[in-house]
């Protein structure tokens, strides 16, 4: 007799779907022993230690093979909330600060309250007449393995280019080819790449509170760093 299996097999399943990829999977609620290192996360400063365990614990709670290190990071932390709500409860406590009056507050977010806002956008970015590149949006592998560096970022994240007569591969290129090629663009082709990371999807919601000049403000809650801050 195994007891940790019987245990498991005994725990409810729930359905998730992906908002953005559309993948549906199952998963249940996380363990004790898992929840005892998410917690152990939240005293951690490395990014890359918080995201890998994060990957680890929903990679144990999800049925079946979905790579959380391959789909978009909005995905990711989408994924968390759900699993987070169904193992602790829909309410969480973060604490904010009040970015007129600088005050501190504790504000109550219901996790069925956040949503992931799409924005109506292309990966396709023409850079001049035809000659085009696409992107796609960073992964918490991408995350992970960044340098700090935001041309790294952007690197990691262009999947081909293209002109009427060829289509290029990024795995054709060395990433010091790629980060040279984005230092050679101008101010405006530049920022037509980073308009794809700043309107890219994000996981929002509105939050009210009221400061000690009696003024009710509202501020807006955006990723995972915000809502378990």
């Amino acid at each position: 007799m195994n007891l940790k299996n019987i245990m498991i097999d005994s725990l409810p399943r729930y359905e998730c779907e992906l908002p953005y990829s559309r993948i549906k999977k199952k998963f249940r609620p996380f363990l004790v022993k898992e929840e005892k290192k998410l917690l152990i996360l939240e005293e951690t400063s490395s990014q890359s230690e918080i995201y890998n365990g994060i990957i680890e614990v929903l990679n144990a709670c999800f049925e079946g093979q979905i790579d959380f290190n391959t789909v978009p990071l909005f995905e990711v932390e989408y994924a968390f909330l759900k699993l987070r709500s169904k193992s602790v409860g829909e309410m969480i406590n973060p604490r904010i600060v009040c970015p007129i009056t600088n005050e501190s507050h504790v504000v109550a977010v219901d996790l069925n309250g956040i949503e992931l806002k799409i924005k109506n956008q292309t990966n396709k970015i023409e850079l001049m007449s035809n000659f085009n590149l696409y992107m796609k949006y960073p992964t918490i592998k991408d995350l992970i393995d960044d340098t700090g560096d935001i041309n790294d970022l952007l690197a990691n994240c262009i999947t081909h280019f293209e002109d009427p007569s060829e289509k290029a591969e990024t795995k054709s290129f060395t990433k010091k080819e790629i980060v040279e090629f984005l230092e050679s663009l101008t101010s405006a082709q530049y920022e037509k790449i980073i308009n794809f990371f700043e309107n890219m999807p994000t996981l929002e919601i509105n939050v009210k509170y009221r400061t000690k000049d009696g003024e009710v403000r509202e501020l807006t809650l955006r990723g995972i760093k915000d809502f378990f801050s």
